[in-house]
């Protein structure tokens, strides 16, 4: 076996409002049951961040197998804010030290594909007997996406791993793109996503490990929130663009956008809760990974998704509104039928059969005529709009606009200097 230790770490997206850390089993139904421990993050100094920890080693063992490759532990812990840990210990029957920095990481981007395959139904049910047993409260699942049935199929594109191989004395160098950053005294930065640590790479020490590992993985975790959100952002654009009818509310989706940024934030407060050198590790793999680029472009793609909701939540309103009008008006034509029939029973109450047919048929089709006019009228003005009707003032300042560029066409505009270069980060 290879001295070097390889440990994948994926960081899944979920909002909760908490986690029950008095579960004492959760069952999996033909695979036995796991017992949550409770935990912390090791990394943690000033106030104590709580996890709920799983051993799921054996059964992934038991479900997951790559050639060349042993899976020597499985660890899930699920974090107090917004996402869960999925971290694999990995031993290599070849010599990992022969690779460089890109070698290494196009290694672990293709054991990585093949696990996610291997185990994708196995964690599903993991999270589905989780949520069964009572360990998480009160779910978010993005407006517009899966119902809440289907909670726990986390779009493959919101999951982000980091790769880390643990040996004494790393020779891989870094990429010259990566930035020199200060760093904790055991890592090093070989690409985004991927570090090189210089400690003890025994499977013994796992616990260890991952606490030592925890400033690039929670850094990962944020980004992994970020990106869900802005996945479940488009899916709704999309549904909009397509005037796919869907669940669609505003207030449902301010609801999941608020326990985004609360779940977001209350991870970065990481960097002011961490010891010296895991904090120094953590804002340097924030900035290797972007971190600050992706929480701007989540940011204004989400306030643009929530604008967009407004606006359709507006014009199914004024639908409805047009409805209830209609409908309103037809009641009013009915009421004012029956009213006319009572004042001709009223006038004549000693008449033939003949004349009461006559009577009943005439404002029966009376009121049939006024309910289509009224329908009608109310239908055409609703479909033409605010924007139809004032199509000819906008065809006026159309025309306006284009005489005044003929008459201005000969002349020649004052020199100005260029403006600034914007450039768009």
């Amino acid at each position: 076996m290879s001295d070097v230790l390889h440990i994948q770490t994926r960081a899944y997206p979920l909002h909760y409002t908490s986690i029950d850390r008095t579960v004492e089993r959760v069952v999996l139904p033909g695979r036995g049951q796991l017992r949550p421990v409770p935990g912390v993050l090791g990394s943690v100094a000033y106030n104590a961040e709580e996890t709920l920890d799983f051993d799921l080693t054996e059964i992934v063992q038991a479900a997951v197998s790559l050639p060349d490759i042993t899976i020597v532990s499985c660890r899930s812990r699920i974090l107090a804010a917004g996402g869960v840990l999925v971290s694999y210990a990995l031993r290599h029957t070849t010599d990992l030290r022969a690779l460089d920095a890109h070698d290494l990481a196009a290694l672990d981007a293709t054991i990585n594909r093949e696990l996610r395959e291997a185990d994708r139904a196995l964690l599903g049910e993991v999270l589905a007997a989780a949520k069964q047993s009572g360990v998480f409260a009160q779910v978010v699942v993005p407006p517009g996406g899966a119902e809440a049935a289907d909670w726990t199929e986390v779009d493959p594109r919101a999951v982000r791993y980091n790769c880390h191989f643990i040996t004494r004395d790393p020779a891989w160098e870094p990429d010259g793109r990566v930035p020199n950053l200060v760093l904790g005294r055991r890592c090093r930065i070989l690409l985004p996503y991927t570090y090189a640590w210089d400690d003890d790479p025994s499977p013994d020490r796992i616990d260890d490990i991952l606490t030592m590992l925890e400033p690039a993985d929670i850094a990962v975790a944020q980004q992994s929130v970020l990106v869900g959100a802005s996945v479940g952002g488009l899916r709704i654009l999309t549904e909009l663009a397509q005037a796919t009818a869907g669940r669609l509310e505003g207030p449902e989706f301010r609801r999941f956008l608020d326990g985004v940024w609360a779940d977001y934030h209350r991870l970065d407060a990481y960097r002011v809760e961490s010891g010296q050198d895991h904090r120094a590790t953590y804002i340097a793999a924030r900035e290797t990974i972007g971190l600050d680029g992706t929480h701007e472009r989540a940011e204004k793609l989400l306030n643009h998704v929530n604008a967009s909701l407004l606006a359709e939540s507006s014009r199914r309103s004024e639908q409805l509104d047009g409805r209830l009008n209609r409908v309103a008006a037809a009641l009013t034509v009915v009421a004012s039928a029956a009213f006319l029939l009572d004042i001709a029973a009223f006038l004549w109450p000693d008449v033939s059969g003949l004349t009461k047919a006559v009577t009943v048929t005439g404002v029966t089709l009376l009121a049939a005529g006024m309910l289509g006019a009224t329908i009608f009228w109310s239908r055409r003005g609703s479909d033409e709009g605010p924007g139809d009707r004032s199509g000819g003032r906008v065809a006026d300042g159309i025309r306006q606009r284009a005489g005044g560029a003929r008459q201005d066409r000969g002349r020649v505009p004052a020199a100005r200097p260029p403006g600034p270069l914007e450039i768009d980060r």
